[in-house]
């Protein structure tokens, strides 16, 4: 939820009297949990003297709103005051309509990406994402892919007045661990029109599920035992290899004609894979019968999988261990970057 804090010139003489509705809208989201007051204890006697003026009877419920607010921001560290919307009487009418808007999540798949996303974000205590987007203070948008999304984060981004309550998350699409690709600079350039933004260091949302997750892939009984190889193969791949495997389709070739990639050929019939040449030498080491077994991967459902299995009980925030290079905290990162324009 987004921080704010009234001046307390704002509440007195005839600045008060004119701004009366507008800051009473502002307490109506404190009260209901929209947003965080920041006040010091100071200016709590300010704030009482303006309720008892223009809304005696709920003067109470407010007043006590402001006291816990202003003992909140009295024990914060001095490093919590960034970030806050600091109101003035020349932006209040912005800063309102600002505030009053539900803050924009945009990715490339509205589907996939938000299952991924409400899936992690249960699993690291994040459920207040997931809370905001079914209480409507966050609304995600499908962008059809990096260059959609990106345009429709700096068009909904133009729609606040002061505060842009924005945030871009796409894949990085990155193919091993140095690799800066154009998805970093569509997000720099929403960035530089007030878009907040986050690149995936894995290569997609895709390779943050556990392997746990992907043992329990529903399938046939007679396909059960291709799938634990799978997994197996998997598992023998260093975390830096796997972070950038592509998990949906693999090591199989999507076109013969393509220039970026390379094909092995074993000697059995029908073993093909291939093997993008951007991902230099990271795969060098990978024994061929495992990127044999891996040239199928896992499928185009494991959104869905990943969150029916969350909601189950049956993955915890310790299974995102496996994952390595930080992920869990990257993750936590995200959902900050998040949970900042709500």
């Amino acid at each position: 939820m987004m921080r704010v804090e009234i001046p307390v010139a704002l509440l007195q003489d005839s600045q008060g009297d004119e701004n009366a509705e507008l800051v009473l809208k502002l307490l109506a989201f404190f009260r209901e949990a929209r947003h965080e007051w920041v006040i010091s204890p100071h200016d709590v006697d300010a704030v009482q003297t303006f309720l008892q003026r223009h809304v005696p009877v709920l003067a109470q419920t407010y007043l006590l709103l402001a006291q816990k607010a202003s003992m909140a921001q009295a024990w914060a560290p001095y490093a919590d005051a960034r970030g806050v919307v600091r109101v003035a009487g020349e932006t209040l009418v912005g800063d309102v309509r600002d505030l009053e808007r539900q803050a924009v999540l945009v990715v490339e798949n509205a589907v996939y990406d938000w299952q991924m996303i409400e899936a992690l974000a249960r699993l690291l205590g994040c459920e207040d994402i997931v809370d905001a987007k079914e209480g409507n203070r966050l609304t995600v948008y499908n962008g059809g892919g990096k260059d959609g999304a990106t345009r429709h984060a700096v068009d909904e981004a133009e729609k606040f007045c002061r505060t842009r309550r924005v945030v871009l998350v796409i894949d990085s699409d990155s193919f091993h661990p140095a690799d800066r690709t154009a998805n970093h600079e569509k997000a720099d350039a929403a960035a530089r029109e007030g878009v907040s933004s986050h690149v995936l260091s894995f290569r997609e949302m895709e390779n943050y599920i556990p392997n746990r997750v992907l043992a329990r892939q529903p399938r046939k009984p007679a396909g059960l035992s291709v799938m634990a190889k799978r997994l197996e193969s998997l598992k023998r791949l260093t975390p830096e290899q796997r972070a950038h495997f592509d998990m949906k389709h693999g090591f199989k070739g999507k076109s013969q004609k393509s220039t970026d990639r390379k094909g092995r050929h074993p000697k059995k019939a029908g073993a093909t894979y291939c093997v993008p040449e951007r991902h230099g030498d990271l795969y060098e080491e990978v024994a061929e019968q495992d990127l044999i077994i891996l040239q199928e991967g896992f499928g185009t459902d494991l959104p869905g999988l990943f969150l029916r299995e969350v909601m189950r009980g049956g993955i915890s925030e310790r299974d995102l261990d496996g994952l390595g290079l930080g992920a869990k905290q990257e993750l936590k990162s995200m959902f900050e970057t998040i949970r900042d324009v709500i």
